[in-house]
């Protein structure tokens, strides 16, 4: 059976994520899968294992209430995906409201994600809003 190019993983990604079938994005995942978020983030840094995606989105949720994800487009290529999101949220902390935009960047292997990268355009304003990471908040390596 042929792999799943970068655009039928991102579509087989959301759609998952939008279902809440974890099983479904772990099928799709690499073992030793990577995220990366910006450093400067409370939330930031590498998370790694193929369980990634399952253990940051609860995290970085956790900062925020009522998210809403404006998905803006998907651009692809032969070895990778990115997506063109919109975030709105509104802080735990400040209880302010925010928006920025989001370019997520995936590479793929042999139809599998191996690698994400996430970059805000405002990078300053989502850390100064979420605040200092939690206490006991670790990111578990696979």
């Amino acid at each position: 059976m042929p792999h799943k190019s970068p655009r039928e993983l991102a579509e087989t990604m959301l759609g998952c994520i939008d279902k809440g079938d974890w099983a479904g994005v772990l099928a799709i995942t690499s073992p030793d899968y990577v995220v990366h978020e910006p450093p400067e983030l409370p939330f930031g840094g590498d998370w790694k294992g193929q369980d990634a995606l399952i253990r940051l989105f609860p995290h970085v949720w956790s900062y925020w209430d009522d998210v809403v994800v404006d998905r803006l487009g998907i651009l692809t290529d032969e070895n990778y995906f990115c997506l063109q999101l919109r975030m709105t949220m509104t802080s735990k902390l400040t209880g302010n409201r925010i928006s920025t935009s989001l370019a997520e960047t995936t590479r793929c292997v042999e139809g599998l994600m191996v690698e994400y990268t996430i970059h805000y355009h405002d990078c300053a304003l989502v850390a100064r809003e979420a605040g200092p990471p939690r206490p006991g908040a670790v990111k578990l390596e696979g």
